[in-house]
């Protein structure tokens, strides 16, 4: 009887796959993944109306902030404009007032730039009120020695921090609510 040798060839492909496999099973998951993978909210929760100034930099935080909103389960409508679903999204609410930039720069031949973007959130559900102010910020450099002196990174910096707000107001809205939930189903005990 011979024992046979196994080829590198193969056990290459063999490493490779068990590699694969063993990625998937340690509980790898993409980010962004569908709602059913978050944790559940009250279902009084999962209806909220937004409340934004009205002005340019509200416009451009209010999609990314609906759509992760409807990622975590929640469905989101605008409180000026949406009277129909008012009653429904009368005791939770997200209100963002006071939005704005600061723009830093430490200037040389190489600018480092450092861009912050400043609100203050207001969320009310089920009749709790709470306010925090939140910021998110985001550095860049550009050479001012380069041919073209304009900063296309500043526009770039300015979506990414209205998306990144929109994410840390949406989870937290979505851990406020949970956490009301929870302390609603808590039992009272003196």
């Amino acid at each position: 009887m011979t024992i046979s040798i196994i080829k590198p060839k193969a056990l290459l492909i063999f490493g490779v796959l068990f590699g694969a496999l063993s990625l998937s099973a340690c509980g790898f998951a993409l980010r962004g993944t569908p709602s059913d993978t978050v944790a559940p909210i009250a279902a009084s929760a999962t209806q909220v109306g937004l409340s934004l100034e009205n002005n340019q930099a509200a416009h451009a935080l209010k999609r990314p902030l609906t759509t992760r909103l409807q990622m975590l389960g929640v469905q989101a409508h605008d409180m000026a404009s949406d009277n129909a679903n008012l009653a429904n999204t009368a005791k939770n609410s997200i209100t963002v007032n006071n939005l704005r930039f600061r723009r830093y720069e430490l200037i040389g031949v190489l600018t480092e730039v450092r861009v912050v973007l400043f609100a203050d959130v207001r969320y009310q559900i089920g009749g709790k009120s709470i306010t925090q102010p939140i910021q998110v910020e985001r550095s860049y450099q550009y050479n001012e020695a380069s041919v073209t002196t304009v900063d296309s990174q500043g526009n770039k910096a300015h979506a990414w921090l209205y998306d990144n707000l929109a994410e840390r107001i949406a989870e937290q809205y979505h851990a406020l609510a949970k956490d009301t939930a929870a302390d609603s189903t808590a039992p009272n005990t003196p």
